[in-house]
């Protein structure tokens, strides 16, 4: 009887212990979806730009359109942002076929000055937190992130 508990506790700890990959949702999907994703920590995926004005991940258009600009302002929060998953893996099959379509939907600026940097493609693990008043305007919702080290660039290839 002990033996049979001992191999059921070991199989219930390998199958509970391991995290599933995280799916990544294009910007356009967390627009579409705003008040379910409401506080949610997630993995996104779209056109990561930084200027002056602030850091944001965006998307040239949705299909089918959203009513608001396809962007997620990016917020730092060194204490407060959400930490990674300790086994952070992303489902590779998803984000393939995800950023296929992203490099066709949302290509990267051309700058005439300066470094290409300002944009970048990438994932950004965040929590979706909804702009009020004039802030949403600019941006529906913004994504609070925990520093750089939860940007990850992307490269075609």
């Amino acid at each position: 009887m002990i033996r049979a508990l001992s191999i059921f506790i070991l199989g219930s700890a390998a199958t509970f212990s391991a995290d599933p990959p995280i799916l990544p949702l294009g910007v356009c999907e967390v627009l579409r979806d705003l008040p379910a994703l409401e506080g949610k920590n997630v993995a996104v995926i779209g056109r990561y730009s930084f200027r002056e004005t602030g850091r944001w991940v965006g998307e040239q258009s949705c299909a089918p359109p959203v009513t608001v600009p396809p962007q997620l302002w990016l917020l730092e929060d060194s204490k407060g942002g959400p930490k990674p998953p300790e086994n952070f893996e992303l489902d590779g099959v998803a984000l393939n076929r995800k950023f296929a379509e992203l490099q066709r939907r949302a290509p990267l600026g051309k700058f005439r000055f300066g470094t290409s940097d300002y944009d970048r493609w990438a994932v950004i693990y965040g929590r979706v937190e909804s702009r009020k008043g004039e802030d949403a305007k600019k941006s529906a919702a913004n994504l609070i992130i925990r520093g750089d080290g939860v940007i990850i660039v992307l490269t075609p290839e």
